[in-house]
């Protein structure tokens, strides 16, 4: 979790947002500040799993950002937000650290199974996709390290504490370190929307409508393509 400027009770924005919205979601917050200086924004990152489950325990968010269409419809169910809005969508993308970029690995490599994989927990939304790639193609999970989120899969693959990951292609995108992306996977057939909520009784349904329609407005979308996201 961190903060932009100074929340409170009175004029603080509770932001939830999936780990994988983490680059989007940085570039909106400074929009934001920039046109309510001394507003409040308190963003909680993390996997969609771990947010709705944080929800379910009392954490209280104004506006939810979620990967996955049923989590935002698990979300939808506690009847206390109005009805989501699509944002944007992604693709799995399999990648390789820097170590084995100039190895020409193929998905039979990794069905092989002497490369160590890592992918998302399955209480995640990338973890179910992962599931759902393998049992399409044939690679078995079974012996993959299983991460809190799809930065942390990305975290390992870059470091080379893993041989590969199972991330999003916006993940992919977003790196900075010599990782590869092993062509011809499938794994683009394999796609996650992403939906925003706001809160039914948010005291600052003012400036939640204010984020949302920076995040939905044509510039809040075109950056959203320039990181690589799909939108509708």
């Amino acid at each position: 979790m961190f903060g932009t400027g100074c929340a409170s009770e009175e004029n603080g924005i509770r932001l939830f947002v999936a780990s994988s919205m983490t680059d989007f979601i940085q570039q909106i917050a400074a929009s934001h500040m920039t046109a309510h200086p001394g507003s409040g924004l308190e963003i909680n990152i993390a996997g969609s799993g771990t947010l709705l489950s944080q929800l379910e325990e009392g954490a209280g968010a104004d506006l939810v950002i979620l990967a996955g269409s049923d989590y935002m419809l698990r979300l939808q169910n506690f009847g206390s937000f109005l009805p989501p809005v699509q944002v944007a969508s992604t693709s799995l993308s399999v990648v390789v650290s820097p170590e084995l970029v100039a190895a020409d690995i193929s998905m039979q490599d990794l069905r092989v199974g002497r490369l160590q994989g890592a992918a998302c927990v399955i209480s995640a939304p990338c973890g179910q996709l992962a599931e759902e790639f393998a049992a399409a193609t044939g690679l078995d999970l079974n012996s993959f390290t299983r991460e809190a989120n799809v930065r942390s899969v990305l975290a390992k693959v870059e470091r080379g504490e893993v041989d590969f990951g199972l991330v999003y292609r916006t993940d992919f995108l977003s790196s900075e370190a010599q990782i590869g992306e092993i062509p011809d996977s499938g794994a683009e057939m394999f796609v996650t929307f992403y939906s925003l909520a706001v809160a039914r009784d948010t005291p600052e349904m003012t400036q939640v409508a204010s984020l949302v329609d920076l995040i939905t407005a044509p510039s809040g979308q075109e950056q959203l393509r320039q990181l690589g996201f799909e939108v509708p």
